[in-house]
């Protein structure tokens, strides 16, 4: 009985260690916790040789499972991620603790989700996947193409342990193959004929066009040279100097050639011709590109056809047209230019631009001569002389003209008259300088109107708080020397006049405090949210130690802006939910960041008395209140002090509630 125990211990173990290459150490741990110490147990003990070498197993799994150079991925069989290794989260660009828990498919996108769902049923049948390509989202906002194969995990039961898959990124060899793909489709459909040759000049493939143009099939050309399509037309010098352009470091040579067809017709032909190195700079094949140019006398006629509309189009272009020789001389110029400076054409042709500029103006005339070389194309502006003296500002666009060689034949210059630009500019230049002394004067205004503004509200504050002072005080002296002659109701009135005048006087500092925020100087910093929201917290809850209220601040929440005024937001709107939130069983307030109308907003959320949304438009309104003050006390001048700030600081603040269910604030900076 005891080597049966024993010979089936041996066979569970072989078991756990055929799984543990293939399974996330914590499952391998459970595992053998629940299923391996119970056998060892009626075995009458593992020794300690075999238990020694079960941990080495394990250590073994875990290096090679963090180390391996594939990604590895193991799941429940609800798809919850168990455990990933290294590379699978350099392939993902996430962090361990923020995937383990969580469901494959939040990394996947919408198609490849739908596509997981689709292949669980058949992975759980067939206890394995091979080859499913998916489209995996990367913390970085990228995404990546991967192949998953996996192995479903069981127990000598059958019963599921995990799914255990490797995934390997395909995006390059996708691309790769997608890039082949289009080669093979422009070789096969180019206007073109192609045919590439070997390092000796064997041809080794042609595309269907080489076949239409000269009549020879594949078969018959492959393996075979060139030449044997040559005319004879050209003579050995020309052969040489094209293989002496192939052997140069550019490796090219392109021209004009005549060869000749299967059926023994010659026609003519542009052909390309260019050198395939490899990394080590040896030849490898030659690439032929050529077009039949058969039909070159139409061509010809279709050129001079153009010649003649470009003689016109030159003539009567709305711009002076200038072309300029390699050698700067004037080779042609229309007649537009010639009534801008003044000039007859043959005054012009044979001069330098040099000959119409002044000294100033030649210089840069040279010093765009000298980007000839480096630049194809130039734009600037100059002044041309006129014929009388005068000079007129013009754009210059210059651009290259070269010959087959790549050499600078020519240069071609419009030119146009900027002349009515310029006044506009000046006088756009007069308009800027008057607007920005006529900003300096409404600054020194609004500086003035502000100092005023702070005189009248001081005096506001002093003339309005006297009678206000008298007010109190006659009624407080009337309670005391006269206050047993009055019933219950003058007494009542008389309590209700000196509430009223102190309640005046809260009016008079609240507006001045708002007044206030709107003129002072604000000093933009950084400045940490979290922790004034957890100091805030703290004041309310000392103030009131016997309540009970869940805070939760999300930490870590930075922005810019001016440190005291922020604090003055967060005050008012945490002290708004912890006055709201006081006849709420379970009180909740919650500071955090989330996504509102489509951007990231901050709030403030409560689970208090709340608003009815009808009433929305008057919450941000100096002394709007939405709720009595009998039962929230308040001047309502809190949330309007909260939006002023808000919106110094280029944001935006509005609010989301419903009656007795709580209210939330959003505001951005």
């Amino acid at each position: 009985m005891l080597m049966a125990k024993v010979f089936r211990l041996g066979a569970v173990i072989s078991v756990v260690k055929g799984f543990a290459p293939t399974m996330p150490i914590r499952l391998f741990s459970a595992l053998r916790q629940h299923l391996l110490t119970p056998l060892v147990r009626l075995g009458g003990g593992m020794p300690v040789q075999q238990q020694a070498a079960l941990r080495d197993s394990e250590r073994h799994f875990r290096a090679m499972y963090e180390l391996a150079p594939l990604a590895y991925q193991s799941l429940d069989a609800a798809g919850t991620i168990l455990d990933v290794n290294a590379a699978w989260l350099e392939l993902f660009r996430r962090r361990k603790e923020d995937v383990v828990g969580r469901f494959i498919g939040d990394y996947l996108t919408e198609t490849s989700q739908a596509a997981h769902s689709e292949r669980s049923a058949s992975f759980m049948r067939d206890n394995h996947t091979e080859g499913n390509v998916f489209e995996i989202l990367r913390g970085d906002g990228g995404r990546r193409l991967a192949t998953v194969n996996g192995r479903i995990a069981r127990d000598e039961a059958g019963e599921f342990l995990c799914t255990h898959c490797i995934l390997t990124d395909i995006t390059e060899r996708s691309e790769q193959e997608r890039q082949l793909r289009q080669a093979a489709s422009v070789f096969e459909h180019a206007n073109e004929a192609i045919a590439i040759t070997d390092a000796q000049a064997n041809i080794v493939t042609v595309s269907p066009r080489f076949t239409e143009i000269t009549g020879y099939a594949p078969e018959e050309v492959i393996g075979k040279n060139p030449r044997i399509l040559q005319s004879g037309r050209q003579d050995a010098a020309f052969y040489r100097t094209m293989w002496a352009a192939l052997a140069a470091d550019a490796g090219h040579w392109s021209g004009e050639i005549w060869n000749k067809r299967k059926d023994g017709s010659l026609y003519p032909e542009w052909l390309s011709v260019s050198a395939v190195r490899n990394d080590a700079g040896v030849v490898t094949n030659y690439v032929a590109i050529f077009t039949d140019l058969s039909e070159r006398v139409a061509a010809e006629e279709a050129v001079r056809s153009s010649e003649q509309r470009y003689r016109t189009m030159f003539e009567s272009a709305p711009e002076g047209v200038w072309i300029i020789g390699a050698d700067t001389y004037t080779v042609e110029v229309n007649q537009h230019l010639c009534d801008l400076l003044g000039y007859t054409r043959e005054d012009m042709q044979g001069k330098t631009p040099f000959d119409f500029t002044d000294a100033e103006n030649s210089l840069i005339f040279e010093e765009q001569m000298h980007r000839r070389s480096t630049t194809t194309k130039r734009n600037y502006e100059i002044a041309l002389r006129h014929r009388d003296g005068h000079n007129i500002p013009v754009h210059f666009s210059a651009t290259n003209l070269q010959g087959e060689g790549g050499s600078l034949t020519a240069v071609l210059a419009l030119v146009t008259d900027i002349t009515e630009r310029k006044a506009h500019e000046r006088e756009l230049r007069r308009l800027h300088d008057e607007l920005e002394q006529r900003v300096v004067e409404r600054t020194l205004a609004l500086q003035t109107a502000n100092r005023e503004l702070e005189a009248f509200s001081y005096s506001v504050s002093h003339d309005l708080r006297a009678p206000l002072r008298a007010i109190n005080g006659f009624s407080h002296a009337l309670h005391e020397e006269y206050g047993h002659l009055l019933d219950d109701t003058g007494k009542n009135y008389l309590t209700r006049v000196r509430a009223g005048s102190e309640r005046m006087g809260e009016l008079i500092d609240n507006m001045l405090e708002l007044s206030q925020l709107s003129r002072r100087e604000m000093e933009i910093v950084p400045v940490d949210l979290s922790r004034i929201a957890g100091e805030v917290a703290a004041e309310l809850q000392a103030g009131e130690s016997a309540r009970r209220v869940e805070w939760i601040i999300a930490p870590e929440l930075h922005a810019h802006g001016d440190a005291i005024l922020l604090r003055v937001v967060l005050m008012n709107l945490l002290g708004n939910a912890w006055k709201y939130s006081a006849r709420s069983s379970g009180a909740r307030i919650e500071f955090g960041l989330g996504e509102a109308r489509g951007r990231q907003t901050l709030f403030v959320r409560d689970n208090g008395a709340g608003f009815d949304m009808a009433h929305v438009g008057k919450l941000f309104g100096a002394f709007q209140r939405l709720h009595s003050p009998v039962d929230y006390p308040g001047n309502g001048i809190g949330l309007a002090t909260v939006a002023r700030i808000i919106h110094r600081h280029g944001g935006e603040v509005w609010a989301e509630g419903q009656t007795g269910e709580g209210a939330t604030f959003y505001f951005t900076l």
